[in-house]
């Protein structure tokens, strides 16, 4: 379940996309061939490294506060 805060909800994205580049990297490791290791680098590497630059993204970037209602 997402969460309201903007820092918690980019740090749920980011812990997505890397859990999504790494499952995507040991279904690859089970492929044989140069269609695999292509897939292994290009997509799996894609998402690994989008997962890694949303976290440092999102620590590095101001903390908006939204009004409580």
């Amino acid at each position: 379940m997402l969460s309201t805060s903007p820092l918690e909800r980019k740090l749920q994205l980011s812990g997505i996309l890397l859990i999504l580049g790494l499952v995507v990297e040991a279904l690859c490791l089970l492929g044989h061939g140069p269609i695999a290791f292509i897939v292994f680098m290009n997509l799996g590497g894609l998402l690994f490294t989008a997962g890694t630059l949303v976290y440092l993204y999102s620590l590095v970037s101001p903390n908006v506060k939204t009004p409580k209602q």
